[in-house]
């Protein structure tokens, strides 16, 4: 399931990785986190390369052989980009990635983690984060303590983020749902030019969810997909071919399933067709509906099952020979994955952090491109309200958005828009 280098004794696992799912296409998604002070980039620097120990595989560089990429580990001392450049309202970022994988960045009192989706999914790169921001600001000398929320230097177990945790999924017992809507995804079909993404952020204060959507708040996606399927329904009902559905991809982190210390990449898509709809069923019925279909899908032996499909996709890649038949065999396997659904939610889970961190902590959400689809979410909940980043394509104006919001406050579920922004998205090109 992974490859390694041959080039020297520093490589490190993970060369497939690079051609999986969105990382075949040079995906980089971002984690923004802004801070009650400005930040010194020094100081940045120097706690980014204090918390790297404790994630060796960031250290991991692409090497380019005849039979694929490989990763070979560089533990030379990391740079951070002092600032990015804003112009016309628009946020794109300013040199390189300085050969690696990842990129650390900081303008006023805003950090960007920009890091490659082949090193960190969204768990993994909310734990990176948080390590850096905590570590900057023990080194800035403000009082932070941490109650173990926060992986830091004392913790000990530094090899295990090394360890690839889906190579254990073939050892668990897995099997199909018995109760699976395998759906015709209705694909949004846009040639868009390249261009920035148009980023769109609706904040979602669990607090004062009522009615139906109170008893969901321990997994919001339940209610969250619903209603951005029906704003794409109701946007595109005249383009949907029958037998069609409007299908959500949900990322799923597999660490609450199958403990692990690995941050590595550990999760898988479950998809969740949108076959009930607004005004023809109660909202509550529809809420039922979704809830079941998800949870079918969320069972240990069914997550199995559906992790298993993507490491035969590996073994398929692994068993490609050359560069060339492997790239033309990820993009293929991409597109495959692409046309069964609609749009991607990826979720960073409910993230916790010390209180005496907190204080200093303003922003903190992260930032998923859509890549083959015409839109994705991201989301985290923060401070108990759940952040909604919405990343459209090259010329979206926001509208869509705009409209989950009001359905969102139409159904009890309070709601609002708090931020708009286009932003050019980094891609990472191999060498």
């Amino acid at each position: 399931m992974s490859i390694n280098g041959s080039r020297s004794g520093q490589e490190v696992p993970g060369g497939l990785s690079l051609y999986a799912g969105d990382a075949a296409c040079g995906a980089v998604p971002r984690f923004v986190v802004s801070l009650t002070m400005h930040v010194r980039s020094g100081i940045l620097e120097q706690a980014v390369n204090d918390v790297l120990p404790l994630f060796p595989h960031l250290c991991a560089c692409p090497v380019r052989t005849e039979g694929g990429y490989v990763l070979r580990k560089d533990t030379g001392r990391v740079k951070v980009f002092r600032k990015e450049i804003s112009r016309d309202g628009m946020t794109d970022v300013s040199g390189d990635m300085d050969g690696r994988l990842f990129r650390v960045s900081c303008e006023g009192k805003t950090i960007f983690f920009d890091i490659h989706v082949a090193l960190l999914d969204e768990r993994g790169m909310a734990a990176f984060a948080k390590s850096v921001v905590f570590r900057y600001i023990q080194l800035a000398g403000y009082p932070v303590s941490n109650d173990g929320n926060v992986r830091t230097l004392t913790d000990g177990e530094i090899h295990v983020s090394e360890e690839d945790p889906m190579e254990h999924i073939a050892d668990i017992p897995a099997s199909r749902p018995a109760w699976y809507m395998d759906a015709k995804a209705f694909l949004l079909r846009h040639d868009r030019p390249e261009g920035p993404d148009r980023i769109t952020q609706i904040r979602v204060p669990l607090s004062r969810l009522r009615s139906h959507a109170k008893d969901h708040g321990s997994l919001p996606v339940t209610f969250i997909a619903p209603l951005v399927s029906h704003a794409v329904y109701e946007k595109y009902r005249q383009e949907m071919g029958a037998g069609e559905y409007v299908v959500a991809s949900i990322s799923v982190n597999l660490r609450q399933y199958f403990p692990t210390l690995s941050f590595r990449p550990f999760s898988t898509a479950v998809t969740l067709a949108y076959n009930r709809r607004l005004g023809e069923y109660p909202f509550n019925t529809i809420l039922m509906s979704q809830k079941k279909l998800l949870e079918a899908q969320l069972k240990p032996d069914a997550l199995a099952y559906n992790a298993g499909r993507r490491l035969d996709d590996m073994e398929r890649l692994s068993s490609a020979a050359g560069l060339a038949a492997k790239e033309r065999m990820a993009e293929e396997m991409a597109s495959i994955e692409a046309a069964r659904s609609t749009y991607m939610i990826r979720g960073a889970g409910n993230v916790g952090m010390p209180e005496s961190m907190q204080r200093y902590v303003t922003e903190f959400y992260p930032i998923f491109t859509p890549v083959r689809q015409d839109f994705a979410v991201s989301m985290v909940v923060f401070r108990n309200e759940a952040v909604l980043t919405f990343a459209e394509k090259n010329g979206a104006d926001g509208s869509f958005c705009r409209r989950v919001a009001e359905l969102m406050n139409e159904n009890d579920i309070c709601a609002y828009v708090s931020d708009e922004f286009d932003m050019m998205p980094m891609k990472y090109e191999l060498p």
